[in-house]
């Protein structure tokens, strides 16, 4: 099938576009995923939750007319979707994220953050967004109003109602405690253990025999590829040629947060760096879903921390 000129050009166009984008908000992303996972309560979710937000808010600049604050704006975009997706489906909080890694800069954020889970149960969306907004990210009131939709009165209401419920939390909600530790690993089958084996031995054409023809290869925050043959090519060619440089390669199926996915890691001086995050679908024993996180800065460096590993995939991270 001929492909179509016109929007090969200005899929180009929107890459440069994105590109100028990814470094107006580059300031504010680390923020961003604490919000988001702030949140979801999900380190899976919150990276979901920041790529709708990018993808909407880079959208939604052709439909803007004032000036915009970049940190405000993007804050704005995340709390809408998160709130559209409550009114959905009411997801319940689940904090499984060691709550140090959000750095506390005020006495209200160290009462707040242990009992997360339990003020995201009582407390309606808005109140809860309120609540984060003020109390943990330390935005003013005039800020959460135009970040919620809400006006500065509302958000005092809502913050007010968050902190007397504070107040009441029983004693067994306060002091509960986060569950830390490395990944489990589980068991899995043949199309698994030939996949790790591809991993291991650095061949690409090991791992492509497990590629369905339809197969969608989602590589967060950088591209997606439509098919085997594209992912060949691309993002398994590149693999390849990044492993060919290093002494060696680990790979496990694992269960992280919840998730089962496989674990890759770079071999250096008998040591184990965290190099690749990989989520997979199958049908028929083949592959037809493919989401990798290498780029995904934020929830790289937690994971390492959550295994208590050196990351070993800084070079990945860059602006495209």
């Amino acid at each position: 099938m001929e492909g179509n000129q016109g929007l090969h050009t200005i899929s180009t166009e929107i890459k440069n576009l994105e590109k100028r984008f990814k470094q107006e908000i580059e300031p504010y992303r680390s923020l961003l995923w604490k919000y988001c996972y702030r949140l979801t309560g999900s380190p899976w979710d919150a990276e979901d939750l920041v790529q709708d937000t990018l993808l909407k808010s880079l959208a939604m600049l052709s439909k803007v007319f004032q000036e915009l604050n970049v940190k405000s704006y993007l804050f704005k975009i995340a709390t809408n979707t998160w709130i559209d997706q409550q009114r959905k489906n009411r997801i319940a909080y689940s904090d499984s994220y060691p709550l140090e890694n959000l750095e506390s800069g005020s006495e209200k954020q160290l009462e707040i953050l242990p009992v997360l889970d339990y003020l995201a149960r009582q407390l309606s969306p808005k109140q809860f967004v309120c609540l984060l907004l003020t109390d943990v990210f330390l935005f003013t009131a005039k800020e959460a109003a135009d970040i919620a939709s809400l006006s500065p009165g509302a958000v005092y209401a809502n913050v007010q109602r968050a902190r007397d419920l504070l107040k009441d939390i029983p004693e067994k909600q306060q002091n509960r405690r986060v569950m830390k530790g490395p990944a489990s690993s589980i068991a899995h089958d043949k199309t698994i253990s030939t996949l790790l084996e591809g991993f291991r031995r650095k061949d690409p054409d090991m791992i492509a025999s497990l590629l369905d023809e339809n197969l969608l290869t989602d590589i967060t925050h950088a591209g997606v590829e439509f098919g085997k043959r594209e992912t060949e090519g691309n993002s398994l060619k590149d693999w390849a040629e990044v492993v060919s440089r290093q002494e060696g390669v680990e790979a496990a199926i694992a269960m992280l947060w919840g998730r089962q996915v496989i674990l890759e890691f770079a071999l250096k001086s008998g040591e184990k760096l965290l190099q690749n995050i990989h989520f997979i679908e199958l049908e028929n024993d083949k592959i037809v879903y493919w989401k990798f996180y290498c780029f995904s800065w934020d929830l790289m460096s937690a994971a390492a921390k959550e295994l208590d590993v050196k990351l070993g995939a800084d070079y990945f991270y860059h602006i495209f």
